[in-house]
């Protein structure tokens, strides 16, 4: 049952990525920084509970970029 919610979690967190990426090229950078980093993070969360090895750096590394793509999108000046 864990397994079967986690493939859910993770192919929602790969609808987000797709749906963040057409959000971004419709014009919505900040927007579609911000859904990108949530699948980010999503993807990232799945992997690491998947992986036998839990190694900190696999997990730290990919939500530090996701965290900095947030703090990067809602930096950017007269963003729509």
């Amino acid at each position: 049952m864990k397994q079967l919610q986690l493939k859910y979690y993770k192919l929602l967190s790969q609808v987000l990525m797709v749906i963040g990426v057409l959000v971004a090229i419709a014009g919505l950078v900040r927007s579609g920084s911000i859904i990108i980093a949530v699948g980010l993070i999503g993807i990232t969360l799945t992997r690491f509970i998947y992986s036998e090895k839990k190694r900190r750096i696999e997990l730290v590394i990919p939500l530090g970029l996701a965290a900095m793509l947030i703090v990067v999108a809602l930096t950017i000046p007269h963003a729509k």
